[in-house]
């Protein structure tokens, strides 16, 4: 104090001494106290504004005042006489450390300043949360800065902020006074930690905690806290005031917001309240056109419209009313409206209607009225009963609407969705109930009923040539005939397309069922004029009985399906009761297909090769492709069982494509291993050639292999022609093009027209093996056989004779000048591989000695 003294000093500081002390010593001793009481006043209060205009002087002056200071620190020294060195450099390094201090103060209030600029200006909390946290981690030098601000009941998280921790860490602790950060609620001071703090878990390691309630002296609007990482320098007493000033910058810029948000409710509810006012006055200017409107629409509406007193007197009435009742207003005025009374409702209907009125002020539902001239009809009304201001009934309004023409199409739409919209007659729901009724009443009764399913035979010939006009006009008469046969207790039904349905239940025997269906087939094929035409249709039934056939509607019309596909494979035009035996093979058949259609996926199909021998050598000089099937369910399936079905089905198309793949593949393949190259035939469907992609596939198929076209064989029956002979033509002629050969398989077994021989380009025909197997036996078939022979030599056709199994008939069938033949004789088909054995073994056929033909006698003749 005394060195202090001798050097003209007034004010001696403790050491350590605040920042803002050391300013206000130096400017006392300067002469500026006026700056060094606004430094002191700026760090001390609270109001956000008056910190940043501090900052932002000292940090303009900072470097200018210690260099003055520095000057008038010399010149004291000077003047005093002081000639200590050392104590001037001490104080010269003292008042270095105290400005540097100065200066990172200013640039806090620097930093404070921009940031209570940006909060200020901010109208979205998320926005002002942002702007705040990254400015508070700055400020502070803090790893995470978190924010919590309240509602204005101080009890809910309104915003919750956070810098470097994750929000949802902090939300459960955020309100609990017994955890940080949410006990901050319950400090009245800032709350400065070292070490590590007790925050909730998976918060980032921290070495130091500074956290305080954001309040003024009314409110409490939340908390903020700040940590440092492990290693970090700890808070200090500067950081905590810094701290509090952040506090109240972001208290003030919270309660602007909400200010704002407050005012902006109020706008808002002033602009509601200014519309609500316009709408009032337009509601106002709009009331007497309204009113105007009212009396325009009473006259109007299709509606009837009634008006009573309380009384149920009529006061009015408007022209939809005397136009539906036929009463005038003239004649109902005063009068009651039970004076529409049908007498179709009793009265506890009307007791109950006057109740609803009472309680409920309403009642709507349908009533049946009577018209002026005694005609009744239903009516949709609702009544309403109007209140005045007392809450006492002063009158009462009905509106109602004429539903008959509604009541009368419902019931057109009942009948429609029970029958058939062509024939009138009842559809399969309705024959359904009506099978379920006669099914009962036989079971009590111990008595049969008859299902007879029929339809018309080749409907679809008359719909192509004639036109569905005439169609349908068939099937309305076939269904008048029908119903003139039904007596009253059957049933006739129509379930669509040309199938009928005639339910018999008063059956006496199976001879009674036949008689009834005998005339009905009878009846159906008397002649029908359509168009100007003369028509004659047959029909085809199939008949179930019940219980012998089955125990409800559903099996019944089953097996009379089933027996009715029976009829018709057998060539329609008559009847077929069903069998058991019938329904086994429906299901085989279904059980087929079934597997079929997942045979080629799972691989189940494969080829067999059966060689053809020829006559000159008794050498291999050709072979044919045989499909078989092997399931894992049903075993060897064999092709007369599903290659039917996979014609109806359509999967013929996927299995031949696949049949023509793989037998030029597996040719291919024994070429390659060094086999001698053979000929392999191939079966091809009339279907295939009628969805006319034979060619493509054939192509697709050696350009896959590789398979020379002179090594296949296309093999097709007489069906193939007959059914588009000019398409099999073209397909035939583009096949031989490219240089495939081409053979008509089972030729003898169908038409045999000489036409197409002369027309299709052929090279090979087959003998069936029906005339082979009776060939020594049977005159006939050897003389077909050797007519057939005769035949093919002359259009320079080669001969192959399938299905040769003896001596005997090799013998003959050298003798007539067969080519080649095929068969059990010389081998069964083959798998590949034992086909490629036999191929190699080079193995003949034993040829006997050849025999002259037997020469008549013409004596004899």
């Amino acid at each position: 104090m005394a060195l202090a003294r001798s050097c003209g000093v007034s004010r001696v500081l403790a050491k350590p001494a605040d920042p803002e002390d050391i300013l206000a010593a130096v400017h006392g001793e300067l002469g500026l106290a006026h700056q060094a009481g606004e430094g002191a006043g700026s760090i001390g209060a609270a109001a956000t504004t008056a910190a940043a205009a501090v900052g932002t002087e000292l940090g303009s002056s900072i470097d200018d005042a210690l260099v003055s200071a520095r000057h008038a620190l010399g010149a004291l020294l000077d003047r005093h006489a002081v000639a200590n060195p050392a104590l001037g450099s001490e104080l010269a390094s003292l008042l270095g450390e105290r400005m540097s201090s100065l200066r990172s103060v200013a640039a806090r209030l620097a930093a404070l300043e921009e940031m209570s600029l940006r909060l200020t200006g901010e109208r979205n909390a998320d926005a002002m949360l942002g702007v705040f946290l990254q400015a508070a981690s700055a400020i502070l030098d803090a790893d995470c800065v978190a924010v919590c601000l309240l509602d204005s009941g101080e009890q809910r998280v309104r915003h919750l902020g956070a810098l470097g921790v994750g929000r949802d860490l902090l939300m459960a602790a955020a309100l609990d006074p017994q955890r940080l950060p949410g006990a901050l609620l319950e400090q009245p001071l800032a709350l400065r930690v070292q070490g590590q703090p007790a925050l909730p878990a998976g918060h980032p390691a921290a070495d130091g905690f500074l956290g305080l309630a954001i309040r003024d002296r009314n409110q409490l609007y939340g908390w903020m806290y700040c940590t440092r990482r492990i290693g970090a320098q700890p808070f200090s007493h500067e950081d905590e005031r810094i701290g509090v000033t952040l506090g109240a910058q972001l208290a003030v810029a919270y309660e602007n917001l909400c200010l704002y948000e407050v005012v902006q409710r109020h706008a808002a509810q002033l602009q509601l309240e200014a519309a609500a006012r316009q709408q009032a006055d337009r509601a106002l200017r709009e009331s007497e056109q309204r009113l105007r409107l009212s009396a325009r629409i009473l006259e109007s509406t299709q509606e009837s419209i009634m008006m009573t007193d309380a009384h149920a007197g009529i006061i009015a009435v408007n022209p939809a009313f005397e136009h539906i009742t036929g009463y005038s207003e003239a004649d109902v005025l005063g009068r009651n409206p039970s004076l529409l009374r049908s007498g179709r409702h009793d009265t506890a209907f009307y007791r109950a209607i006057w109740a609803s009125l009472t309680s409920t002020g309403q009642w709507r539902g349908e009533i049946w009225n009577r018209r002026k001239n005694g005609q009744v009809y239903p009516e949709r009304i609702s009544i309403n009963a109007v209140r005045g201001a007392g809450g006492e009934i002063d009158a009462y309004v009905s509106v109602s609407s004429d539903i008959s023409a509604l009541k009368a199409a419902h019931h057109q739409v009942d009948f429609l969705s029970n029958h058939d919209p062509l024939t009138l007659l009842p559809n399969r729901s309705v024959l359904t109930e009506r099978m379920q009724q006669a099914i009962a009443s036989a079971r009590h009764g111990d008595r049969q009923i008859a299902l007879l399913l029929f339809n018309i035979d080749r409907l679809q010939r008359i719909n192509d040539s004639l036109g569905h006009e005439a169609g349908d006009a068939l099937l309305q008469e076939v269904a008048r005939r029908a119903g003139l046969l039904a007596g009253p207790a059957d049933s006739l039904a129509h379930l669509g397309s040309d199938e009928f349905v005639l339910l018999l239940t008063e059956c006496l025997d199976s001879d009674a069922i036949i008689v009834a269906v005998r005339r009905l087939i009878d009846e159906i094929a008397q002649p029908f004029h359509a168009g100007g035409h003369e028509l004659i249709v047959t029909t085809s039934v199939g008949i179930s009985i019940y219980p012998r056939d089955g125990a409800n509607p559903s099996e019944l019309l089953k097996a009379a399906d089933v027996a009715l596909s029976h009829m018709k494979d057998a060539g329609r035009n008559g009847f077929r009761f069903f069998k058991g035996e019938m329904n086994a093979h429906a299901l085989r058949w279904m059980a087929l297909e079934t597997h079929l259609r997942r045979a080629i996926e799972r691989n189940e199909l494969s080829l067999h090769y059966q060689p053809q021998v020829s006559l000159a050598d008794g050498r291999i000089c050709s072979m044919e492709a045989l499909l078989r099937w092997s399931s894992p369910e049903l075993g060897q399936v064999g092709p007369g069982d599903f290659i039917a079905l996979a014609e109806d089905t359509g999967l013929i198309l996927p299995i031949g494509n696949w049949v023509i793949r793989q037998a030029c593949m597996q040719n291919k393949a024994w070429q390659d291993a060094g086999l001698a190259p053979l000929r392999v035939a191939v079966n091809v469907s009339a279907h295939q050639f009628t969805a006319g992609t034979v060619p493509a596939v054939v192509r697709e198929a050696l350009r896959e292999s590789g398979l020379a076209p002179q090594y296949l064989e296309i093999e097709l029956t007489e069906s193939v022609m007959m059914r588009d002979s000019e398409a099999a033509e073209v397909q035939l002629a583009e096949l031989t093009g490219m240089g495939v050969s081409i053979s008509l398989d089972d030729f003898g077994t169908g038409y045999s027209s000489l036409g197409y021989l002369s027309r299709f380009m052929l090279d090979k025909l087959k003998i069936d093996q029906s005339f082979v197997r009776n060939i020594i036996t049977d005159p006939r078939s050897a003389a077909i056989a050797q007519a057939t022979i005769a035949l093919a030599h002359g259009l320079s056709l080669s001969v192959v004779a399938e299905g040769v199994e003896t001596q005997e008939q090799l013998a003959f069938l050298q003798r007539i000048g067969c080519d080649e033949v095929q068969g059990f004789l010389f081998s069964r088909p083959l798998a590949a591989d034992a086909m490629a054995t036999l191929m190699a073994s080079d193995a003949r056929l034993a040829l006997p000695v050849p025999l002259p033909l037997p020469v008549a006698d013409p004596a004899k003749e």
